[in-house]
């Protein structure tokens, strides 16, 4: 039972870095290129943008950020990963 926790938990962990690598390239990407046609940024958004969504979506009906020039659907949603990350056991 203890190698199915292992297994599960280094899936999960995979997971969580392929999201958190694809939200810094959709995040840092448009700064040094242009995004328009850019393949590797339109993978990155297809990737981060499912997750981002359903926090959007609350934090607009909470009210939460809608006078600030900063994605607070985008922060969130990556501080949100990191702490999952942090709960998932040490492997």
């Amino acid at each position: 039972m203890e190698t199915v926790f292992y297994i599960l938990a280094k899936c999960v962990r995979i997971i969580l870095d392929v999201i958190s690598l694809s939200m810094m390239i959709r995040m840092l990407l448009p700064i040094f290129a242009d995004v328009e046609d850019n393949r590797l940024y339109m993978l990155s958004v297809t990737v981060t943008e499912p997750l981002i969504i359903p926090v959007r979506i609350v934090l607009d009906m909470l009210g939460i950020g809608e006078n600030t020039p900063l994605d607070m659907g985008f922060l969130t949603t990556y501080f949100l990963l990191a702490i999952i990350d942090l709960f998932l056991p040490i492997i």
